[in-house]
């Protein structure tokens, strides 16, 4: 599922997977603003078919805490 999460990651903000990493946040990432940042939640929701609530969002600082959030809900990673 990491993968699958960097892929989507990716795509939402133009950028090579190697670039990504569980540090990954907006500090590091010119491309992550507020608008990015929704697409990005949104294409997760879609693709693990899950919903966060606004203080999960609230938690979100860097790839990391996506992680979390997903393992939260019972997603495991590989």
């Amino acid at each position: 599922m990491s993968e699958k999460l960097y892929q989507i990651i990716s795509e939402v903000f133009n950028i090579e997977i190697g670039k990504i990493d569980e540090t990954t946040s907006p500090e590091s990432l010119e491309q992550w603003d507020s608008f990015n940042f929704y697409v990005l939640l949104n294409e997760i929701e879609k693709e693990f078919n899950i919903k966060f609530d606004i203080d999960e969002t609230l938690e979100i600082k860097k790839i990391g805490d996506f992680k979390v959030l997903l393992q939260k809900r019972g997603i495991e990673w590989k």
